[in-house]
């Protein structure tokens, strides 16, 4: 599906249940890795954030959105 986010060539989103959902952009084919690299740190993360320490630089430059769980929108 189309994420929005032409202007930023190829994009990703990482989602985890219960938790916050992130959108990247300006990824590369070879971005594969660092995408695995990052949804292990996520799927291991005790707080449901992606660290920023370990996060590939890719991740770090590439951030497009950290939208908050739905949940926290209801309160």
């Amino acid at each position: 599906e189309c994420l929005g986010n032409c202007k930023r060539r190829l994009s990703a989103a990482i989602l985890r249940d219960g938790c916050w959902s992130y959108v990247f952009g300006d990824l590369t084919a070879t971005s594969g890795a660092d995408l695995v690299t990052g949804a292990k740190l996520f799927a291991t993360s005790k707080d449901g954030l992606i660290p920023w320490r370990g996060r590939p630089d890719s991740l770090k430059r590439g951030l497009i959105a950290r939208i908050p769980p739905l949940d926290m929108l209801k309160d």
